[in-house]
């Protein structure tokens, strides 16, 4: 079985494959195989090769190496992979787990010369491999050098050259035994990466990675010698990302809080990421992470930046993108006596503000009156003053109104009139 072509490298130089794709190829002949929808599985010698999609729509070779030679291979209806040995043996295959002895499955015979799909629609293989498509009648050859002729899923199959065509009426096709193998994305060597990486970006780009092409997902929190890969896909469409920096043939990259690393054939032109100036002074509300890009991670981290008013930063640049995690802030501050640049989370940072704190009087008073930092003062001066003058003016008016001993004065009621002060009319 061919694997492909091996990957080019030289030394720890970082190298990425351009093409993860493969063929599959039999080193002897093949024995026999079984198709179920758009999985295959192939017989021979003491080997099984299984061709199947998984969840993400690639195609994985899946190996097997069974204890004697292999001498039948079927599917059933409900895509149950049976296999048979020379010592006619009959097991089910389950993957991850071993195969299980079964007793009761019938093999379809690589003998058959005729398959019968109605009564006027059959197929006929002779003995020199001459394979003929018969129509009410009429016969049409498909071609020589045919064998092994079996249905499944009320198909015709049969091999030619050792690989399995599909028959369609009178035209055969070969069936694709491409496949992908992501074996070369777990060796990679990542080069210079770690020195690169742990330098402060000066300038910020971002550019694509083009569509189908293959990236795969890492794990940078600790760079060694090679990469640790998580997982490696395929693009659906231009993917935007951030450029963290460049390793032999490589990118490695950032698109929200993930890291990749891909060819960097594989990417569009690069764009500087769009930033707007500030030059305000911030602190942070909590202790936070400088980087040395705008993206996180233990291998980009330059240093702690403590919280409050005492650490005071100056933001140069914001960043927003879709490719970060966040926005960001290229920041400078002193730290131990040097100067310190790096980028930190924009919302772990608030606006220093000059409060009334910077003004605190000192011993003895001012030496010189100033209205730029006495005017509070003045103002509640005179509002004490005329708070007081109100409260006199109000008791003064209440003495007034009340008798020596304190009392408030009695109203006298007013007497009613005499009648005889009145003359009569």
């Amino acid at each position: 079985m061919s694997v492909g072509g091996a990957f080019a490298a030289e030394g720890n130089e970082t190298y990425y494959p351009q093409d993860f794709e493969r063929t599959l190829t039999f080193e002897t002949p093949l024995r026999d195989y079984a198709i179920s929808g758009d999985t295959y599985a192939f017989a021979y010698g003491t080997s099984m090769r299984i061709l199947t999609t998984d969840e993400s729509g690639e195609r994985q070779l899946v190996p097997y190496v069974h204890t004697s030679e292999l001498a039948a291979l079927d599917y059933d209806e409900k895509g149950s992979l049976y296999f048979k040995d020379i010592m006619d043996g009959v097991y089910l295959y389950s993957s991850p787990k071993p195969a299980v002895a079964e007793e009761g499955h019938e093999f379809q015979k690589l003998s058959r010369s005729r398959i019968d799909l109605t009564e006027e629609v059959f197929y006929t293989l002779n003995n020199d491999g001459v394979l003929t498509y018969w129509n009410e009648g009429n016969d049409t050859q498909v071609g020589e050098g045919y064998s092994l002729m079996k249905e499944y899923g009320g198909a015709i199959y049969a091999v030619k050259d050792n690989v399995p065509h599909k028959i369609t009426e009178s035209t055969a096709e070969a069936l694709n035994l491409s496949y992908t193998d992501f074996n070369g994305a777990k060796n990679i060597y990542s080069g210079e990466t770690k020195a690169k990486i742990e330098r402060v970006t000066d300038v910020v780009e971002t550019a694509q990675i083009k569509k189908d092409a293959y990236y795969t997902q890492l794990n940078v929190e600790e760079i060694g010698e090679k990469f640790t890969p998580i997982r490696t896909q395929k693009t659906t469409g231009n993917t935007p990302c951030l450029i963290l920096c460049e390793s032999g043939n490589a990118s490695v990259v950032s698109i929200g809080g993930d890291c990749f690393v891909t060819a960097t054939e594989n990417l569009t032109e690069r764009a500087y990421c769009q930033s707007n100036t500030d030059g305000k002074t911030y602190y942070a509300i909590e202790d936070v992470g400088a980087y040395t890009t705008p993206f996180m991670s233990a291998s980009t981290r330059i240093t702690t930046l403590p919280s409050g008013a005492a650490h005071q930063v100056t933001v140069l640049e914001k960043f927003v993108h879709t490719v970060l995690s966040t926005e960001f802030c290229k920041i400078r501050f002193e730290e131990d006596g040097e100067t310190v640049t790096g980028y930190v989370a924009t919302n772990f940072l608030t606006p220093y503000q000059f409060s009334a704190e910077d003004f605190k009087p000192t011993q003895g008073g001012d030496k010189t009156f100033d209205y730029g930092t006495n005017v509070t003062s003045v103002v509640l001066a005179v509002l004490i003053v005329g708070l007081v003058l109100i409260a006199i003016l109000y008791i003064t008016i209440a003495g007034r109104k009340r008798g020596a001993n304190g009392k408030g004065s009695k109203k006298k009621r007013r007497s009613q009139p005499d009648p005889d002060d009145y003359d009569d009319d």
